[in-house]
């Protein structure tokens, strides 16, 4: 099955310090992210990491709705 592209996150999201210390896949990438020193082939690395971090976002995205979802269908099998 095929996904669909995800173009990368802005250079400025990687850069939050917003979410240190939390324990969610976003911050693990920026952590990585942050981590590599500039040259070369870190580039490429870096560009991978921001992608990752819109896949995750957008997955956490569709989650949110499917929970809102079947939230909504308990809600409705109890009062129906």
């Amino acid at each position: 099955m095929p996904y669909n592209h995800h173009e990368p996150c802005p250079i400025s999201e990687m850069d939050r310090s917003r979410y240190e210390n939390h324990h969610s896949i976003c911050q693990f990438l920026r952590d990585i992210y942050n981590m590599i020193e500039d040259n070369g082939d870190s580039q490429e690395i870096k560009l991978k990491l921001r992608v990752c971090v819109s896949m995750a976002k957008s997955m956490n995205k569709k989650l949110q709705e499917y929970k809102h979802i079947k939230e909504q269908e308990s809600v409705n099998a109890a009062t129906g």
